[in-house]
């Protein structure tokens, strides 16, 4: 049974600056701004970023590149083409089949593009105003082919210096493809939308590559050796490996962190006058994470915590206890606020005891 996509009140705005986040793409993202506007979803927002981000390359004039022709031609150039030559007869007309190198608009990144704005025309939750700004951006891809996209045709782009705001627009337009249910001759058209699974992941990845980026911390996901050498040391591998989800190290503190992402964070309580609890099976993991992490060069003041971070909704707390001498946070932050307030209190909850970049 397929599971069901996350209910959560997370503005589209912000899964965007997640994934932009997630994809190293900030300063990109920044640079398109989506503002506050209301949109029909994710993918209408990714509409409006894919428009804005292919008028500006439109104006810079679209990459180029050199792709291998072969026709018939008078004369020789390139490669003669000797088999479909003689096959034809194509001497006896003054002409030779040969193979050359010709700068083109028609690359893969362009054709993509083209096709990406072609198949939002078709979505219905796209608003009518990006359909239409879709289809006069496609009518400008001029000398770009009309082709079907394909998990091979993302493969075959080539990005370098010269090129390198391609990324950013190819990455959206791959998402939008790995994401959508789409019959390119007869539709519908349907986004996927994300599981709960895979906002987990999504939240991992963009807390890890926000710390990159806003702590001044070595930041890793490594593995805890937590299995001795024994006897039975060869069963070793039929047991579960124990690896962080991201790892924050000053020379002054270490914290351990593991991202949850659930519909609810806490649990729930099982009389009406209870309190709300911490998963048991959360704070189980982050135990054994604290009970078994070894520091390689350990000093005496240096400190240690281990830390559940929730993504939530209208859910905020921050809890500290100690247990067997080790220190443990559980904390939120809320995704349902404005971003600045997000980026904002989120720089100052892992900036607790690290310094800022800023």
């Amino acid at each position: 049974m397929a599971k069901k996509p996350t209910e959560l009140s997370i503005p589209v705005q912000n899964i965007y600056y997640l994934l932009s986040y997630a994809w190293d793409y900030i300063n990109e993202a920044e640079t398109i701004g989506v503002g506050t506007e209301n949109y029909n979803g994710l993918l209408d927002l990714f509409a409006k970023v894919l428009n804005q981000g292919t008028t500006r390359l439109l104006s810079r004039g679209l990459d180029r590149d050199y792709v291998v022709i072969q026709e018939d031609i008078r004369g020789i150039k390139g490669k003669l083409n000797f088999e479909p030559t003689l096959k034809r007869f194509l001497l006896h007309n003054g002409k030779t089949n040969c193979s050359f190198d010709e700068l083109s608009y028609d690359i893969p990144q362009n054709q993509i593009l083209k096709a990406t704005m072609r198949n939002l025309t078709w979505v219905e939750s796209v608003s009518t105003e990006h359909k239409q700004q879709c289809a006069r951006l496609y009518k400008k891809f001029v000398g770009v082919s009309d082709v079907s996209l394909s998990s091979n045709l993302f493969r075959s782009v080539r990005i370098h210096r010269n090129n390198r705001f391609y990324r950013f627009l190819i990455d959206i337009c791959r998402f939008i493809f790995e994401h959508q249910l789409m019959n390119e001759n007869k539709g519908p058209v349907t986004f996927w939308d994300f599981e709960e699974d895979q906002m987990g992941k999504l939240f991992e990845t963009f807390v890890k590559k926000f710390s990159e980026h806003h702590t001044s911390c070595e930041v890793s996901s490594p593995h805890i050796d937590w299995l001795e050498k024994n006897e039975h040391e060869t069963d070793n591998p039929h047991l579960p490996i124990m690896k962080t989800d991201i790892v924050l190290t000053s020379p002054e503190h270490t914290i351990i962190i593991d991202t949850k992402f659930y519909q609810k964070p806490l649990a729930e309580p099982r009389h009406r006058d209870s309190d709300s609890k911490v998963r048991s099976e959360n704070l189980y993991q982050i135990y054994a994470y604290a009970m078994n992490w070894v520091e390689d060069h350990a000093v005496a003041d240096h400190q240690q915590e281990t830390w559940l971070l929730y993504a939530a909704v209208d859910e905020v707390f921050d809890y500290r206890f100690q247990l067997s001498d080790k220190q443990f946070r559980v904390c939120s932050i809320d995704l349902s606020q404005n971003w600045k307030i997000i980026e904002k209190n989120l720089i100052e909850l892992l900036n607790n005891r690290a310094e800022n970049k800023r």
